[in-house]
């Protein structure tokens, strides 16, 4: 072990202290020319470089490639989880006589992979680890010191065949620093699944858990919270129906509740897609040198309405284009678009554990097993007869062979291209792709490209939106006011508990903020009021994740119409005394200056959650039963057909985030409460019941009327105009919500 410390002055040489922007690779490449010079290049030995992370590898990388050209004598090949199989897959190939490879690597390098052939390790020190905010409910990215036991494994990747060394670039009373091991994943990770399958077991309350390393009580007391606001656990911390479910199904939560609500509208085979390419790492292929006419290529693919539904649509044109057409290389296409093709395979065999979970808890028919006439049916056992043949000669014959890399292979990251068209290099006629082979065998494929031919109508597609967003929800993002003013990339968002989040790069909305301006309805719409503010298509963004590195990013996110999302998802809604001011979960306000357009809305928005809510119960209590029988068809298409008239109702208003003194002097208070007022029509005869904390009453577990504290003068609620009944023609002045109780009292006598 040599120890090769930085220098404390040399990092800031190249800007403020603290604050350098890139790496300084001077250090790594001192230790490249010692060992040009200490060893000579007829003794075999490479080298491999631990570093922090992805921006690291590439400062490094370019100075190392320089060193390279100008030498003759070194191979530099990255190696990190966003790099493609193909790129990963070199640093097991050979060097030729006298050439070393260098490997620049993340900690994948330190257990997950193993490479022949290391004689030297440089270690940095660092890693980049993901930690857990539970307050903001992000996951953070974050450079720490290595562990003393990380050190040591980093150490034991040289000359793991002979004598090797490893040269440490920090001093040996930093190593005596290091903490023994690293922190414990479970203090560092969401303790959502965790909760619930503790929940399921009948262990009790996670909170009194003898864990053997415990995690902190802030991440344990998120997950509780967490797992209340999306449905799965009751107020008394109990399991309800579709958080037992949830527990039972070995997926995330929000991407249980999204294949159990697509199953529900009769959406089962997008969701499935979606829900399996959101659980996969993302296809997009990230390079120190972006290729333009791969975005060019892909863009026909990306849809306006956001990420979840771009990725259905790749997924939908490869299984199209690649495995329908004999003679279309699925790595070619992939490469064209700037796509990881083992991440599409790996989406496609999730996909078929999510479907086949859906079938065991009967959420999903069992599929007919008839395979046609007998020469189809023979067809198909020939094919798949042939297909075990390649399988088998593959495996004793063409299994990964190591290759001789050339000078070049280290200069581009992406040589070679020609050469992988055909996957494996053949040998004999046919090349075989092996992927290909394994594709075919493991799915239907004829079944697979019916699924991913039918193109989703508009109504299927609202629909869907719904689906994902309320599995996503309270998963949501406002844009900034001032967003319109903004270039692309300072597009500013703000989540209930954390300010100033972006997009990130990899989002379709990062590079078509537009998209998040403009409306999704026909040519009318669009044209803000002349009032300041007032808009009938505010949007807001239900996002999977928010990740931090050097800033906070929304990843994988899809755009949805601000107003009915509230009104249908909110957990709490607190309303004025004419419901033309509500406030979402007590942070997005939502202000209506047409009362009668509020009342309508809300009253509406009230009985599609509870035609919603009674489905779903009958969907999760049914189970055992056949589908068609526990659910009604007339039932769903009443809701479904409610949802989308729901969509389309357009109405002026205004949507703001409530500052932190706003949300202070929110509510009216206990003190203030009259007697409860009988609202039928609104409230379709519910019980109100004084609310003891916010003030006004409450209607349902997450409508609370007239509790939110007004300026205006108390008279403004009584201020009546003439209007006539539709009904019975009666003419007098009404308040809005007069006007409510009268008509819904007066349409049942003229029904």
């Amino acid at each position: 072990v040599i120890y090769q410390p930085i220098p404390k002055e040399e990092p800031s040489t190249s800007g403020k202290p603290g604050k350098s922007e890139r790496l300084d690779p001077l250090p790594f490449l001192r230790v490249l020319q010692t060992i040009d010079h200490k060893y000579p290049p007829e003794e075999r030995g490479d080298l491999l470089v631990f570093l922090s992370g992805v921006a690291e590898i590439g400062a490094v990388l370019e100075a190392a490639q320089a060193y390279a050209a100008r030498t003759q004598r070194w191979i530099v090949l990255p190696l990190h989880s966003t790099l493609s199989v193909t790129e990963q897959d070199k640093v097991f190939d050979v060097p030729p006589p006298g050439v070393r490879k260098c490997i620049l690597s993340t900690n994948i390098a330190e257990t997950s992979v193993t490479i022949d052939g290391v004689r030297f390790v440089l270690d940095s020190g660092k890693v980049k680890e993901m930690s857990y905010d539970p307050q903001g409910k992000l996951q953070r990215l974050q450079e720490f010191w290595i562990s003393r036991a990380s050190a040591e494994q980093r150490k034991g990747r040289a000359g793991r065949t002979g004598p090797g060394v490893c040269y440490r670039l920090y001093a040996e009373s930093d190593y005596d620093a290091f903490s023994p091991y690293p922190v414990p994943e479970i203090q560092r990770v969401a303790l959502d699944a965790l909760v619930l399958q503790l929940k399921s077991m009948g262990l009790g309350d996670p909170r009194t858990f003898p864990f053997l390393e415990p995690p902190p009580s802030s991440s344990l007391e998120t997950a509780l919270r967490y797992l209340k606001d999306q449905g799965a656990l009751d107020e008394a911390e109990d399991l309800t129906p579709i958080g037992n479910l949830l527990a039972q199904l070995p997926v995330d939560v929000v991407v249980g509740k999204m294949l159990v609500l697509g199953a529900l509208f009769g959406l089962v085979e997008p969701t499935l897609t979606v829900a399996a390419a959101l659980s996969v790492q993302s296809p997009f292929l990230r390079s120190a040198h972006p290729n333009p006419d791969c975005a060019t290529t892909r863009r026909p693919l990306e849809s306006p309405h956001g990420d979840p539904l771009t990725l259905l649509n790749i997924f939908n044109q490869w299984v199209q284009q690649v495995k329908s057409e004999r003679s279309c290389s699925s790595r070619k296409w992939c490469r064209r678009r700037g796509l990881e093709e083992h991440r599409l395979y790996e989406a496609t065999n999730l996909r078929r554990q999510f479907q086949e979970l859906l079938r065991d808890h009967q959420l999903l028919e069992e599929a007919s097993n008839q395979l046609g006439d007998s020469y189809r049916r023979q067809s198909r056992h020939r094919e798949r007869r042939e297909l075990h043949r390649l399988w088998r000669r593959h495996a004793e014959t063409e299994g990964r062979k190591r290759k001789v890399l050339r000078l070049q292979d280290g200069v581009d990251a992406s040589s070679g291209e020609e050469e992988e068209d055909g996957g494996t290099r053949g040998k004999g006629e046919h090349s075989i792709d092996i992927q290909d082979v394994k594709f075919k065998l493991r799915h239907n494929v004829e079944e697979l490209q019916a699924v991913s031919s039918s193109v989703l109508s508009s109504s299927q597609l609202a629909l869907l939106k719904l689906v994902l967003c309320r599995g996503l929800y309270p998963q949501l993002a406002v844009p900034d006011q001032l967003n319109s003013s903004r270039k692309d990339s300072d597009q500013i968002f703000h989540t209930k508990n954390k300010q100033g989040v972006v997009l990130h790069p990899t989002c379709i909305f990062a590079t078509s903020p537009e998209l998040l301006h403009a409306k999704e309805g026909p040519e009318r719409g669009g044209i803000k009021d002349s009032t300041e503010g007032l808009s009938r298509h505010h949007q807001l963004l239900a996002f999977v994740s928010l990740l931090e590195t050097n800033k906070p990013y929304l990843v994988n996110c899809v755009r949805v119409p601000a107003l009915q999302t509230l009104l249908l998802f909110s957990h709490s809604l607190d309303t004025s005394a004419d419901c033309a001011r509500l406030v979402a979960d007590g942070w997005l306000e939502l202000t209506i200056p047409d009362a009668d357009s509020a009342l309508r809305l809300l009253s509406t928005a009230l009985q599609l959650r509870s035609a919603w809510e009674k489905l779903l119960h009958q969907l999760l209590e049914g189970r055992g039963e056949e589908l068609s029988h526990r659910l009604s068809s007339r039932d769903v298409s009443a809701l479904t057909r409610g949802l989308l008239e729901f969509l389309q109702m357009e109405v002026p208003y205004r949507l703001r985030q409530l500052t932190g003194l706003e949300k202070q002097h929110l509510y009216v208070g206990p003190q203030t409460v009259a007697a409860a007022p009988r609202l039928p029509g609104l409230f379709q005869g519910m019980e109100m019941k004084p609310d003891e904390v916010k003030g006004g009453h409450r209607v349902t577990e997450f409508l609370t009327y007239n509790c939110l504290a007004t300026d205006t003068d108390l008279y403004s609620d009584c201020l009546r105009s003439f209007w006539t009944c539709p009904h019975c023609d009666l003419h007098m002045p009404f308040t809005p919500l007069e006007r409510m109780c009268h008509e819904s009292v007066c349409r049942p006598a003229d029904g």
